[in-house]
């Protein structure tokens, strides 16, 4: 920078020097490189191409401040005490002030009170450099001569107009305050830099809305398929048990008169059962949407664990009869759980459902239930697995419910608890189920401040244990 203007082959050189920058940015666009990269060389080149020791580039961050985005010469501190001191627009107005204007760009000098207000003054800072101190900071200051407090300010203009950010050279090699030819060459450079960082903001967002759209497109397209494949097994989970209601209905109505009492009574035990089967199968579709919209009431009290767990059994009683079921309950008569009663039947419903469901009869069902604390608890989760917010001093009912069938692949397991998610093996299977039993339990389990989570080594025989951890009274 010079005081004085240049001499006609000293400003072509000039020209030359900034035009060339600016050709070497402009090419940066053109390789769609990184933003946070692009700013950086436009910092490194505002150095070299116009001759300052420092320079710091700042953006609108779209949230009232513009913030350093870049810098060139800073130290690491200067530079993170200058990102950590975003300045407010408000102040950002008063540096832009008329009163600082030269061309179409702004310089406040050292002398101006503005400086002697300390809320100002901390958004900045003085580089500590005692070379460059020592090499223009002479004795007898002219006005021409730069001081460590003055500052520069050349705006980026976005097409419309409107503020990008700023540049903010400092330090000019040739020690002077700028000049108005300086300046335009500032504001040249200024300008083409604008439109390349406008041009990589426009680039990036539309790759990031592209990539947005895209995404949205798989989830609308995966919602349809999900849709669509629960829309295909609920109805045929529900008609499955309904034919069977219906059948033995009109079977009742056309052969009453010849049935022995045996054989009515077993029709209507059959009748009864497919409809408690389709009472669940349409209770898991109606609680699973009240969870999803964050609806589902739950009336939690202290529930005896023993007698809900019966009551789970008499229900399945007549399977467990006929497959001749060994069942195995080990939960203390005293041991109170705080649940939703209605819920916690529901959940143990569908776990042992599925125990029956995929064992072949007459395997063996166990029920067990054990006290421990927060940290015992802590020991049985799985990896990942977290408790819910609780005291250190707080119990847990531990129920384990366990089968000695083929068991659960490891790497199946992950997605047991997915809505409308069935393994591979039950989907071949002649066993009926919509999805939604299992993910229906965890959303329950951990709505009533408990966990849900299974064990399985999948070898033939060893079977599959659930644990179901809920808070003790």
């Amino acid at each position: 920078m010079v005081g004085e203007p240049s001499q006609p082959d000293d400003a072509m050189q000039r020209y030359r020097q900034v035009l060339r920058h600016i050709t070497d940015i402009g090419a940066s666009l053109r390789l769609h490189m990184d933003i946070d990269v692009l700013l950086k060389r436009v910092v490194l080149a505002s150095c070299e191409a116009l001759q300052f020791r420092y320079s710091a580039l700042y953006l609108d961050d779209g949230e009232g401040f513009l913030r350093v985005r870049a810098a060139s010469g800073l130290s690491q501190e200067e530079e993170e005490y200058l990102q950590e001191h975003p300045i407010p627009k408000a102040v950002a107005e008063r540096l832009m002030s008329e009163d600082y204007r030269i061309s179409r760009s702004y310089f406040v000098p050292a002398e101006d009170p503005i400086w002697q207000d300390k809320v100002i003054e901390a958004y900045f800072v003085i580089v500590d450099d005692p070379d460059y101190r020592t090499a223009i900071l002479r004795s007898g200051l002219s006005p021409q001569d730069w001081r460590e407090e003055d500052f520069l300010m050349v705006p980026l203009m976005s097409a419309d107009n409107t503020l990008l950010g700023w540049l903010n050279p400092d330090a000019p090699l040739n020690g002077l305050r700028p000049t108005v030819e300086t300046l335009e060459l500032l504001e040249l450079f200024a300008n083409q830099a604008a439109v390349v960082i406008e041009g990589a903001r426009l680039y990036a967002e539309a790759r990031r809305s592209s990539e947005e759209l895209r995404r949205a497109v798989e989830i609308a397209q995966e919602s349809e398929r999900l849709k669509n494949h629960f829309l295909m097994t609920a109805s045929h989970e529900l008609r499955t048990p309904l034919t069977a209601v219906q059948g033995y209905l009109e079977l009742l109505g056309s052969y009453d008169d010849t049935l022995d009492a045996q054989l009515r009574q077993r029709f209507i035990t059959n009748a009864r059962r497919a409809a408690d089967e389709l009472v669940l199968l349409l209770g898991n579709i109606m609680d699973t949407s009240r969870v999803d919209q964050d609806r589902v009431s739950l009336k939690l009290s202290a529930v005896p664990l023993n007698k809900t767990a019966q009551a789970i059994l008499e229900i399945l009683e007549p399977t467990i009869a006929r497959e001749q079921r060994p069942v195995e309950i080990s939960i203390d008569d005293t041991l109170l759980v705080w649940a939703d009663d209605l819920r916690l039947r529901q959940i143990l419903l569908n776990i042992v459902s599925n125990a029956l469901k995929y064992t072949p009869p007459p395997t063996k069902i166990a029920l067990h239930a054990t006290i421990v604390d927060w940290q015992q608890l802590h020991q049985y989760l799985p990896d990942g697995m977290t408790l819910p917010p609780c005291p250190t001093s707080a119990q847990f009912c531990l129920v384990a419910i366990r089968d000695w069938g083929p068991g659960i692949d490891p790497k199946d397991q992950r997605n047991l608890f997915v809505k409308f998610m069935r393994l591979s093996n039950a989907l071949n299977s002649p066993q009926r189920g919509a999805g939604l039993g299992l993910y229906l339990c965890r959303q329950l389990t951990n709505a009533m401040g408990g966990r849900i989570w299974v064990e399985s080594r999948g070898i033939e025989g060893e079977g599959t244990t659930f644990y179901v951890a809920l808070p003790r009274c």
